[in-house]
């Protein structure tokens, strides 16, 4: 596996319960991403539909494809079903970008997403605190060390 650089962080930001709750989750992976010299990419910050009503469909798009696609690792919270994470997950499989999915362990996962090829690890969680430490160990495990 290449080096690890940058991290993309996909998860549901649309019809989500609890909307806050899960942005501050995902900020959180961003932070332990950096916290280990790896710089962490947080859709929401630059195209959550709330915050950023004005961006169009179509960047929102073209932004999180890019993004996606010139990832070293995606990092998906995969337990509430989202089409954009779906995406998501197909353009890191096209691109061969490993993928580390997350989930809380007593949710059922759609078998599609888990077989996918690049998938390097599954990471069921029992609560976010949970999730990051399991997510740390995962991450130190694929870090290369730097040269």
């Amino acid at each position: 596996m290449k080096s690890i650089n940058k991290v993309y962080i996909s998860g549901a930001l649309t019809g989500v319960e609890n909307i806050e709750s899960i942005k501050e989750f995902y900020n959180a992976i961003g932070n332990l991403c950096e916290k280990m010299g790896l710089s962490g990419y947080i859709p929401h910050l630059n195209t959550d539909p709330t915050l950023h009503p004005d961006v169009s469909v179509r960047q929102v798009f073209e932004t999180d494809k890019y993004n996606v696609s010139t990832s070293d690792l995606v990092i998906a919270y995969v337990g509430i079903s989202s089409l954009g994470v779906g995406m998501e997950l197909a353009y890191a499989d096209i691109n061969s970008i490993p993928v580390i999915l997350i989930y809380e362990q007593e949710k059922q996962i759609s078998r599609f997403p888990r077989g996918i090829p690049s998938v390097v690890a599954e990471v069921p969680f029992e609560n976010y605190e949970d999730a990051l430490i399991k997510i740390k160990t995962v991450l130190d495990s694929l870090i290369l060390p730097k040269a």
